[in-house]
């Protein structure tokens, strides 16, 4: 798409990753109103899964591309709310920590310039039902991996998290982007920066580089998790 590119799994029906560069500019930008209508992918050969695939099914059709990244225009918009962009996340996941992780990635962006973010379900063997005519599979675990390859402080980090509601701190759930492609299969930047910046980019992290927001933990344990 425009705005993201996404590689969709036929099998679980949902995207095994969604890439996009997220930009200090385009979180400045006024946020447009939300899209109120979830559509099929018309550039999914076979078809994406269905709106009606999730209805009743206990699990909110979860942004990979989160609306919030895309709010800077009505097309960007449009397109996060593409099937192909969705995935069976259980509501207090999806308002709760995943939301939080949402928030903060913009937080570091406005503050690094941009970040190259991959988001995505882990799936292979980690799938714990289907949902839907469709069969959308639904995934244990989400990850996030991002990266910032501009100066002076070049870095990254990923977060795999279990679908499920959580009062953990998101720094229990940071992970080496290594440890990401290892749990997925996935080589995720390899196009971007050259072997040996990817050894020391993606071989660690510093939660240091990577603020957390304690005000965010403190909302999505006072009142996200218990209003969802």
């Amino acid at each position: 798409h425009r705005y993201y590119s996404l590689s969709y799994i036929e099998e679980y029906e949902q995207a095994e990753w969604v890439a996009y560069i997220l930009t200090k500019e385009s979180i400045r930008k006024p946020n447009v109103p939300r899209a109120k209508r979830f559509e099929k992918d018309p550039m999914v050969k076979n078809g994406s899964a269905e709106y009606y695939d999730y209805k009743r099914s206990g699990y909110s059709r979860g942004h990979l591309a989160p609306a919030g990244d895309m709010a800077f225009s009505k097309e960007a918009m449009q397109e996060s709310f593409f099937m192909s962009n969705m995935s069976p996340q259980l509501i207090p996941f999806n308002g709760g920590v995943w939301n939080e992780l949402e928030n903060l990635v913009r937080d570091w962006a406005y503050k690094n310039g941009r970040i190259f973010v991959v988001t995505g379900p882990i799936l292979n063997d980690e799938i714990s039902k289907t949902i839907g005519k469709s069969k959308v599979g639904v995934p244990k675990y989400y990850y996030k991996v991002l990266i910032d390859i501009d100066n002076p402080e070049q870095k990254g980090i990923g977060f795999i998290l279990p679908n499920a509601k959580s009062e953990k701190r998101l720094e229990n759930f940071a992970v080496s982007i290594d440890e990401v492609e290892e749990r997925t299969g996935l080589n995720f930047y390899d196009y971007l920066i050259g072997e040996k910046k990817q050894e020391d980019l993606e071989g660690g992290f510093n939660l240091n580089l990577w603020p957390m927001d304690e005000s965010l933990y403190n909302q999505r344990v006072n009142h996200w998790n218990k209003n969802n």
